[in-house]
């Protein structure tokens, strides 16, 4: 980015140090990132839904983060508040030609490198849905994100169910009656998802949802729980599961056409922007 925070393509020294290099074949773009254009982030090179070639010829999904495994947070299963999770782990970020990587997992062959930047989200959406009860569930929001919600509580069996602002892009039936879990995947929407649920029912933020009425968390007894970003585990579960999933198919731009891109996925024009260098 340059001084003032927006996307421009610029001519870098090759990353050096103890990581692997590995030369980018495909990065998306995540809604992090599009918060990140701002002037205070200056410099920065973003993009962490990598997919690169490494030397040895292997195709490989980047870890965005490493937990120690070891700690407190680790060990209670909170493995992305862990004091090592802040370290970049991809330097100097995706949206580049040859990142160093510090981790990775293999890809399945038939998997296209555009959907194989999905590891990392599905990865993220794994690690959620863990935390939703089984059931009934509504998903708020039907975007990427939510898209991969979906298909995830799909094909573990539940019954889905979904509530989305612009009704083009509603992927699931609204709600017929109350809810045991509901999954925010958009901003607002939280005091929806929570009048959905059933008492004692399960509310997973998985986006900023808004104001939440705690009154009616506390008379109702509702589970209000949060989730973010992934795990090694889970990074490794996600690339087995991605083949047998249905997920939507990207839009792929090369690199110098990022302003087109970022366009596309603020206007909602497309669901998920893929960029190959």
């Amino acid at each position: 980015m340059d001084e003032t925070g927006a996307p421009a393509l610029k001519e870098v020294p090759e990353p050096r140090g103890e990581s692997r290099l590995v030369r980018v074949l495909a990065c998306g773009l995540c809604g992090s990132d599009v918060e990140k254009l701002r002037p205070e982030s200056a410099g920065l090179v973003l993009g962490h839904e990598v997919v690169a070639r490494t030397g040895d010829g292997e195709r490989v999904a980047l870890l965005h983060h490493r937990p120690c495994g070891e700690c407190e947070r680790c060990r209670a299963g909170h493995e992305t508040t862990c004091e090592s999770f802040r370290a970049p782990t991809i330097v100097p970020g995706g949206f580049a030609e040859r990142v160093l990587a510090d981790g990775s997992v293999g890809i399945p062959d038939e998997v296209p490198d555009a959907v194989a930047t999905y590891v990392e989200p599905l990865a993220c959406v794994l690690r959620g849905a863990e935390r939703v009860p089984r059931g009934r569930v509504l998903v708020v929001g039907c975007g990427f994100v939510g898209r991969l919600f979906l298909s995830v509580l799909r094909r573990r069996g539940d019954e889905v169910f979904a509530l989305e602002a612009r009704p083009e892009r509603l992927a699931a039936p609204e709600p017929d009656g109350p809810v045991d879990a509901a999954v925010l995947c958009a901003p607002g929407g939280a005091d929806a998802a929570a009048q959905a649920l059933v008492p004692g029912g399960t509310l997973l933020a998985f986006a900023p949802g808004g104001p939440l009425d705690l009154d009616a968390v506390y008379r109702r007894e509702l589970h209000v729980l949060g989730s973010r970003s992934a795990t090694p585990q889970s990074m490794a579960d996600a690339a087995r599961l991605l083949p047998g999933l249905d997920v939507p198919e990207p839009t792929v731009l090369p690199l110098e056409r990022f302003a087109d891109g970022l366009d596309l996925y603020r206007s909602g024009r497309a669901l998920k922007v893929v960029f190959t260098p």
